[in-house]
């Protein structure tokens, strides 16, 4: 779960364009808190796939939005864990069915008041030498700041509504996340450095240090060899059930 929360916090996620080629940014990823992992990261786009590599978790993600299949792959311990958009929704619902007795002051303290959010335009900024412009989100103890180049477009259409299903979480944490795409899905553009702070002790700055908007090979979408392959899905319903 930490694999996908990372994936979804650190893609600062925007709309995408159904007309938008192939897209490849390779980013710098500095930071601290549970899910920061300094390194390198590629981050690989298409209309139909997503796929991230980052070298300091030694882990990648392949998002299948055709076949609604996530890959984690782990490659410290050469294992690929598989799970279905339904197995992800079923798992979600069940956990929030659990926390629905969790005392309203309990979640403030841990993620604040996700009912508002406050966006505020800090200005011109340079990337690569690519002008973009900068954005502040604040969303309960979460503040983003985003540098969006708006002449790049994501490739997948309707990219932040596939996030907020695929990045469900339980509770507050999964309404602050809908949010968040949802303001994101607003500014139009591509994140080229993004600045997360706030959220259970992150401070996390992620920069682009190459774009390509030329097209991926189909190598970059492969699955390793030699892996084994577990069923995540199964193992996530299994952990829900034994909390009952």
């Amino acid at each position: 779960m930490h694999t996908l929360l990372a994936l979804a916090l650190g893609m600062a996620l925007s709309a995408a364009s159904l007309f938008a080629g192939d897209l490849t940014i390779t980013s710098q990823v500095t930071g601290k808190g549970a899910m920061a992992k300094d390194g390198s990261q590629v981050q690989y786009l298409s209309a139909t796939r997503m796929r991230v590599n980052h070298a300091g978790a030694k882990a990648d993600s392949l998002v299948d939005y055709g076949h609604e299949v996530i890959y984690s792959i782990d490659h410290a311990k050469k294992v690929i864990t598989r799970f279905t958009f339904k197995d992800m929704q079923e798992t979600m619902q069940a956990l929030e069915d659990q926390m629905a007795g969790m005392p309203e002051m309990v979640t403030k303290m841990m993620f604040g008041d996700v009912s508002e959010v406050k966006v505020e335009q800090l200005g011109p900024d340079t990337v690569l030498g690519r002008p973009c412009k900068k954005v502040r989100i604040t969303l309960g103890k979460m503040v983003e700041e985003l540098s969006i180049d708006p002449s790049l477009q994501f490739p997948i259409k309707d990219y932040a509504r596939s996030m907020t299903m695929l990045n469900r979480a339980p509770g507050p944490m999964g309404t602050l996340f809908k949010r968040v795409y949802q303001e994101t899905a607003r500014l139009k553009g591509v994140p080229l450095r993004t600045h997360i702070t706030g959220l259970m002790g992150m401070d996390v700055t992620t920069v682009a240090t190459e774009v390509s908007t030329t097209a991926i090979p189909e190598s970059a979408w492969a699955l390793p060899a030699g892996y084994t392959m577990k069923d995540g899905g199964k193992e996530m319903k299994d952990a829900v059930k034994s909390k009952h």
